[in-house]
């Protein structure tokens, strides 16, 4: 039987603070002084958390202009969406952040809750309506620029132009550097665009890719850092 949920576009669910700093290599002890932008946020709990402890965190998604209760009902209905898709292919992944696929529900609903509630309160504020390649911030108006889960793990539906575009946005709006995670998309599979994006950067920027302690997707462990010199 099909799923009653079918999910077009990309998927807008909860992930929690606490993935963020292992997904992105973060210490919360090294972050005070830093502006930071989470772009394609979705219902993360990030800026929710990191706003709580006094860190200057904004974030960015297409879908920041609807309403509260609209983003709610849309995190909920994408998130049994995937926990049903995950059931049915539980072994391709690794379950080492979440215990098993409950476990992995639960972390996930509370994040869209959190986000839900930091929502209601600074949309419009921390919470700004954006287009990844055409970003409504001034040159350098973050020391760090965040993206997870949009660009390479949605190579197959976000082209080449759009994945070039956006990254150079957010190293324009950046006066250090750019972290993206993950770098692969199904069974593991590296994006046919990770090699390319960092043979097209402009000069003038270091890249790295650097292995993070945190892995879901197999061989998801390594984000991609671009840091301007």
């Amino acid at each position: 039987m099909d799923s009653p949920f079918k999910i077009e576009g990309p998927i807008f669910i909860g992930r929690s603070w606490a993935e963020y700093l292992k997904m992105f290599d973060l210490d919360l002890e090294k972050l005070n002084n830093t502006k930071i932008l989470d772009c394609a946020a979705g219902a993360s709990s990030f800026t929710y958390f990191l706003s709580k402890k006094g860190i200057d965190v904004s974030a960015a998604d297409l879908l920041y202009d609807k309403d509260p209760e609209f983003l709610k009902r849309r995190c909920q209905e994408h998130l049994h969406a995937l926990v049903e898709s995950l059931g049915k292919m539980e072994y391709e992944f690794v379950w080492s952040f979440f215990k098993n696929l409950n476990d992995l529900k639960s972390h996930r609903m509370q994040s869209c809750l959190d986000f839900n509630r930091d929502y209601k309160i600074n949309r419009g504020k921390k919470y700004i309506k954006a287009d990844l390649t055409q970003l409504p911030f001034e040159d350098e108006s973050f020391d760090m620029v965040l993206c997870a889960h949009l660009l390479f793990i949605y190579d197959h539906r976000l082209n080449w132009n759009f994945h070039l575009s956006a990254v150079e946005e957010m190293i324009r709006v950046s006066s250090n550097e750019v972290r993206i995670y993950p770098l692969v998309k199904n069974k593991g599979k590296k994006s046919i665009f990770v090699d390319k994006l960092i043979k097209n950067l402009p000069e003038g920027l270091e890249t790295e890719i650097v292995e993070v302690d945190y892995q879901f997707r197999r061989g998801g462990n390594e984000m991609l850092r671009i840091v301007k010199e």
